[in-house]
């Protein structure tokens, strides 16, 4: 065995061995389900949490590119998790009413075990470090066309309340579209993404050492297409879409390109949780003017806090799971998983419900927790987190398990990042890049159906011709 590789073991071994000690010592320090906000308690679970972090960055520092899966799922899940928390701990800004704050002692507590499981998970597995260089030769002319097609589809039928933003605004009488629509707007957004991966892997060998004259050389079709997708979902205040192929655009940069700096990766964030910011202001105003302009003037900024606050919010629908499950429900058992897993197929949700008569919201964490919070009437959606996804389902023993299995499959496609050398791996590498960011506020299957559509996508639009290979053994 070299010594480089005994080495990585040993480092590995040792990571592994600091995270089983900070589980022991989190059940050694479990809260009461529900109790007071204990400070104290805060301050060890955030420290346990942030020094695991510290941990999972100093053992993969040899990565020197920071765009990645990983560094995007901690920084959505510390958002959502730890960030009222922390401003509980050290700023002393309290909730509103909306939170049930007898159970963030225990949420916080729930979040660590959680986050620390993914981090053994993904860490249990070897870092791959030979990078296969192989020439990609694809021929994608279908599947732009198919792309440009499906986004016409989606334009013709997203309706004038969504071109319009007028849905933002309070103005319109419904969401993007109704029936097919909806399914448009996620096939184009899956295809255009599978389209950023092979434009991108059939143009990778021609950068020299400029981003920029990289960047122009681009396929100037798929470089017009992209740029009016951004533009548009930005235009009328919906940052999902523009956000999605941008994070997908970014991670794919940074691992086949060239590694995006700490420095560049932090100013990146804090310029997207800006422009976000505004744009989620912007939306709500009733001015007619441009969408950051609107925002910037209903702007009231006074801390740091302040720009990822939206996202920090949804933790209060972990502590609302925490309030009925198991108290005063049973753990559904997977039942709330169902949404997810029916959406893979179109339509058959609508076909699952006729033929069971079961109750629409108790097909996913997201609905239940909204008819906990507003009734049968919601006036709006509350959304969940992945820990209370989890926890809802299969309890404390359940969030462990799955965080742990959600980090090994974040590694084996950070591998397939890494190593290049099977285009579907590295097409599902950046659909989960999409979602990543948000999966701390999602279930814990929502890449799911995009992933296993853009898997399907290839098989009938792109045309492989044989590579050749080059090993380029990094050791």
């Amino acid at each position: 065995m070299s010594d480089g590789c005994y080495n990585n073991m040993k480092l590995i071994r040792n990571t592994i061995f600091l995270y089983i000690f900070f589980l022991i010592s989190l059940f050694i320090f479990e809260p009461d389900y529900s109790s007071n906000i204990n400070i104290l308690l805060l301050t060890l679970y955030i420290s346990f949490f942030l020094l695991s972090v510290l941990a999972h960055f100093i053992k993969n520092r040899h990565n020197k590119n920071w765009f990645r899966l990983d560094v995007l799922f901690i920084l959505g899940f510390g958002i959502v998790h730890f960030q009222w928390p922390i401003m509980c701990a050290f700023s002393n800004i309290q909730p509103n009413l909306r939170f049930e704050v007898q159970h963030m002692n225990y949420g916080t507590w729930l979040s660590t075990l959680g986050v620390v499981s993914w981090l053994i998970g993904y860490d249990f597995l070897f870092t791959e470090r030979n990078k296969y260089n192989t020439l990609f030769l694809l021929n994608y002319t279908k599947l732009f066309w198919f792309t440009l097609l499906s986004y016409m589809l989606f334009l013709l039928n997203a309706g004038s309340d969504f071109l319009s933003g007028s849905i933002y605004k309070g103005s319109g009488t419904g969401g993007v579209a109704e029936g097919i629509g909806v399914y448009f707007q996620l096939l184009t957004g899956i295809s255009i993404a599978v389209l950023t991966t092979i434009v991108i892997l059939d143009s990778k060998n021609k950068y020299k050492s400029n981003l920029f004259n990289w960047l122009i050389i681009l396929d100037k079709k798929y470089l017009i297409l992209a740029s009016s997708y951004i533009a548009l979902f930005l235009s009328i205040g919906d940052r999902g879409g523009a956000m999605e192929l941008s994070l997908s655009f970014l991670v794919l940069i940074g691992q086949l390109i060239r590694p995006i700096k700490l420095k560049e990766f932090i100013l990146i964030a804090i310029i997207g949780a800006v422009i976000l910011t505004l744009i989620g202001l912007g939306r709500s105003s009733d001015a007619d003017e441009n969408i950051l302009i609107a925002g910037a003037n209903n702007a009231d900024i006074t801390s740091g806090y302040d720009v990822t606050l939206e996202l920090a919010n949804s933790v209060r629908t972990l502590y609302k799971a925490l309030s009925e499950v198991p108290e005063h429900h049973n753990y559904f058992y997977g039942k709330l998983w169902m949404s997810k897993l029916l959406a893979t197929v179109p339509f058959a949700q609508n076909i699952y419900l006729e033929l069971t008569g079961d109750i629409p919201y108790e097909l996913g964490s997201a609905g239940y927790i909204t008819y906990l919070t507003f009734g049968l009437n919601p006036t709006s959606g509350e959304g969940t987190t992945i820990v209370a996804d989890i926890f809802l389902n299969f309890g404390l023993p359940g969030v462990m398990f799955f965080l742990f299995l959600l980090g090994m499959f974040f590694k084996k496609l950070q591998n397939e990042l890494i190593t290049q050398n099977n285009y579907y791996w590295i097409i599902a590498g950046t659909v989960l890049a999409s979602v990543a960011l948000y999966m701390g506020r999602g279930s814990l299957f929502d890449g799911l159906r995009p992933i296993l559509w853009a898997l399907v996508l290839p098989v009938f639009l792109i045309k492989k011709i044989p590579p050749k290979t080059y090993l380029n053994s990094k050791k």
